[in-house]
């Protein structure tokens, strides 16, 4: 399973998203045949049906974390577009949540064929119609005039943000590269500038736009299945009981001089750097 996921994500995601909702509304006919069967005066909280259902992927000790798939932002590549990729860096831009269209369904005008059309994310959202009708009839409809059915746009909600690698594990002289995050429905809003994220997806690539006699670029982005603020980890480390009573009575024995034991603390951080224990 890990290692389909992570050659052709693209693919089983969307596989995996129907599963659960399949799985939610399994669950909610469950739900509303004990309901029906049950006592009608007790009181019970009312199940609601999410409109999108997504299975997201953490791969924190999973045989999805290894080092070719958690490149630094700054030695992201060719190669690793179209695979499941994990990146870590700092937030430093995070626009704002804007609506994006997801789906539209269009009607054969000549054998009244349904079929959705998804905007291309690596083309500005446009979408594409296809050449001919879709239909899998025996004869085969060869029509090329397609209408649009009304209220069958279904929109998303839709965030970008900027990812920076961090500064520190950088060599001495480097730029800090940076990786424009595409984040939808659920992850939209979760983190804000400064953060430290871990964000897991598929490296994709936008067109530039077309202009006549100039040549068109791929921009690389990274389309987010799963985002992770590492802040709140930090802040959720169990200290033991007997390091805070050590920190109490050093800084007791220094309450006098608090710059001499600020010295100390930086005399023994120096000493191990100096010893090989950067960690």
């Amino acid at each position: 399973m890990a290692k389909i996921l992570y050659n052709d994500p693209k693919g089983f995601l969307p596989a995996f998203d129907i599963a659960a909702q399949g799985a939610q509304s399994e669950v909610l006919r469950i739900l509303r045949k004990g309901e029906a069967l049950g006592n009608p005066d007790e009181l019970r909280p009312a199940a609601v049906q999410k409109g999108f259902v997504h299975v997201r992927v953490n791969v924190c000790g999973s045989p999805l974390e290894f080092p070719e798939s958690s490149p630094s932002i700054g030695k992201v590549r060719v190669k690793h577009r179209g695979i499941l990729l994990t990146l870590k860096g700092t937030v430093i831009r995070s626009g704002g949540v804007k609506m994006i269209e997801g789906e539209r369904e269009y009607q054969c005008r000549k054998c009244n064929h349904r079929f959705p059309c998804y905007p291309e994310l690596e083309a500005g959202n446009r979408i594409t119609l296809p050449a001919s009708c879709p239909s899998m009839r025996s004869k085969g409809c060869q029509s090329a005039s397609f209408q649009l059915i009304g209220d069958s746009i279904t929109c998303h909600d839709y965030q970008e943000i900027k990812i920076q690698e961090s500064v520190q594990l950088l060599d001495v002289g480097s730029i800090p590269r940076s990786m424009p995050v595409i984040l939808m429905d659920d992850l939209v809003d979760l983190v804000k500038a400064g953060d430290d994220v871990i964000v897991t997806g598929i490296l994709s690539a936008k067109w530039s736009s077309d202009v006549k006699d100039v040549r068109c670029n791929l921009d690389p982005m990274f389309i987010a299945n799963y985002v992770r603020r590492t802040n709140e980890l930090k802040s959720g480390i169990d200290i033991p009981e007997e390091i805070i009573k050590d920190f109490e009575l050093f800084w007791a024995e220094n309450r006098a001089t608090p710059l001499e034991g600020r010295n100390k603390i930086l005399k023994g951080i120096c000493l191990l750097r100096f010893l090989g224990y950067s960690r």
